[in-house]
């Protein structure tokens, strides 16, 4: 992987959530990409799961704001630390979050194993 095409998957990722679109997710996951959310969830396995799981958050979480920084790039991987702020629609979910990716890509630049440890509060 690149830096480029690690920041460029990035800023897709992160731009389309702003807008409240799950349809990133069919764009950017392997079929059988895995999208691991925090250390102690089931990880989601395959695109229609990954997917399943962006459409339920983003029914409910709106206002997205998304700020992160490239820390890494590997030919296996890239690192990335990010922080998010969401209004989500159902008390006492987190609205702030700051955390790391560790995202691998194919070559054709879909996610095969995505990774993401995170702490996050309430305003």
């Amino acid at each position: 992987m690149t830096r480029e095409m690690f920041e460029q998957w990035m800023h897709t990722y992160t731009h389309r959530q702003e807008q409240g679109d799950p349809e990133v997710v069919k764009e950017l996951w392997a079929e059988d990409g895995v999208y691991w959310w925090g250390p102690f969830n089931e990880p989601r396995r395959g695109l229609h799961a990954t997917y399943e799981h962006h459409k339920k958050a983003l029914s409910h979480q709106i206002d997205w704001s998304w700020d992160y920084e490239i820390l890494a790039v590997t030919e296996q991987y890239g690192i990335a630390h990010f922080y998010l702020t969401l209004n989500d629609d159902i008390p006492g979910e987190p609205n702030t979050y700051d955390g790391i990716f560790l995202v691998h890509l194919d070559g054709e630049g879909k996610c095969t194993l995505f990774q993401e440890w995170y702490h996050s509060t309430t305003r």
